[in-house]
């Protein structure tokens, strides 16, 4: 057998070659000694935890942090949005009116129930959520008497829970206290043991298709987002790649960007992609091109975000020393860096097409060599601009997977 789960609560089973892949949940690096339950008739074996005839064993298995799981059950594209939509498809399956047990009704349900109440007596040491929702979710959202005794309750509520799928589980859960401090695992040595599945094919890298391709104006701007997530965000990195600057950076420069966005659409890429321009004159000019395109609907096109630091920055220019807003003129990436209260923006060229003067950030080299050299989060540095950035694009692509994840819904319906 392999088990999904949360702490006690069964999310999904497999045996034998008949399972679910959920590696896409999980990094290599995740594996470690979890929870195996097995029936048992004897009493007080050595080196086992037992209780009512359950033994517990630990070997290996993958194990992650609900809250990390949520984010790359985000970036696979299973949304709350999306979550609502399988609800209602289950009503209509199971002949049960939404209106009378709405989605609300389960999200609110979901959010203060404490799933440590599951206990190893029931079953083989899980509990599978049609029978969690049956004893503990339903009562509390329905107290009608007539419901009970009319035996409403093993009906279609009960039976379209059993069916709702484990990563909208675990993302209605993501608003739970009592399970943030849970972990997700996934209980595969049994097969791995048997023969039915090589350990390769549980520890798998992600699939090309749940990837994202980051396009950026230049190799500094790639190579300081790539260094951010595996910094800031390391348990989702693994879901963007970058264009290969092994060998010189194929494009440099607001223009061939633009173009290269041209040549991306016209051969229909199948890639997921993000382009990134940065948030100064030339590219916001580069972006307003763009958005007179088709873009597909998976790729997207932003600029590096606006903010609050930047509209009282420091410049250097033809009249001297002055405070001014950069926002669309000169912010570079290495803007978002912990660049202190002295930085300063130097003007430049003057862009007539959208009556601005073009800036760059004096000494931009020596922030970015700062950053890079981090081998781990250090005290005292200002990380929230950057984590700014890399908020806006886990946005966009979240938006382009939950739009495949319908897409395939509405054609498997």
């Amino acid at each position: 057998m392999i088990y999904l789960s949360l702490g006690r609560l069964e999310l999904d089973w497999g045996k034998n070659s008949g399972f679910t892949d959920h590696s896409a949940l999980f990094q290599s690096t995740d594996v470690s000694p979890v929870p195996y339950y097995y029936a048992s008739d004897e009493d007080d074996e050595i080196g086992v935890e037992n209780s009512s005839k359950i033994v517990v064993e630990y070997k290996e298995g993958l194990s992650k942090p609900l809250k990390h799981v949520i984010d790359r059950i985000d970036l696979l594209g299973y949304t709350v949005d999306n979550c609502k939509r399988e609800f209602l498809y289950l009503s209509e399956l199971n002949n049960f009116n939404p209106e009378e047990f709405t989605f609300d009704n389960l999200r609110l349900g979901l959010s203060d129930i404490d799933i440590n109440i599951i206990s190893c007596k029931y079953g083989s040491g899980y509990e599978g959520f049609g029978e969690f929702f049956k004893r503990f979710i339903y009562p509390k959202i329905f107290t009608s008497p007539h419901q009970e005794q009319s035996g409403y309750i093993d009906s279609g509520f009960c039976q379209a829970m059993e069916n709702l799928s484990s990563y909208s589980i675990l993302r209605l859960l993501a608003e739970n206290n009592f399970a943030a401090g849970l972990p997700v695992v996934w209980a595969f040595k049994d097969l791995e043991e048997g023969g039915w599945g090589k350990r390769e094919f549980f520890l798998k890298s992600l699939d090309r298709a749940d990837k994202f391709l980051i396009v950026t104006e230049g190799s500094s701007d790639a190579r300081i987002l790539k260094h951010a997530f595996q910094l800031l965000k390391p348990h989702i990195s693994d879901f963007f790649e970058y264009v290969d600057m092994e060998e010189g950076y194929p494009f440099t420069g607001t223009g061939s960007l633009v173009n290269f966005v041209k040549g991306l659409i016209s051969i229909s890429i199948m890639n997921n992609v993000v382009v990134v321009f940065d948030n100064d004159a030339e590219g916001v000019t580069g972006f307003n091109r763009c958005q007179e395109l088709n873009v597909p609907s998976n790729m997207r096109v932003i600029h590096l975000p606006k903010m609050e630091d930047f509209t009282n920055f420091r410049t250097l220019g033809p009249n001297g020393h002055n405070r001014e807003n950069i926002n669309g003129s000169g912010v570079a990436i290495e803007c978002y860096l912990d660049v202190g209260g002295e930085a300063c923006v130097r003007w430049k060229e003057y862009k007539q097409s959208i009556d601005r003067y073009q800036g760059a950030l004096i000494d931009k080299n020596n922030y970015k060599r700062s950053f890079l050299s981090q081998r781990m989060k250090c005290d005292g540095y200002d990380y929230s601009k950057i984590e700014c950035v890399l908020d806006a694009i886990i946005s966009k692509c979240k938006e382009i997977k939950e739009n495949i994840v319908l897409n395939e819904f509405e054609d498997d319906i």
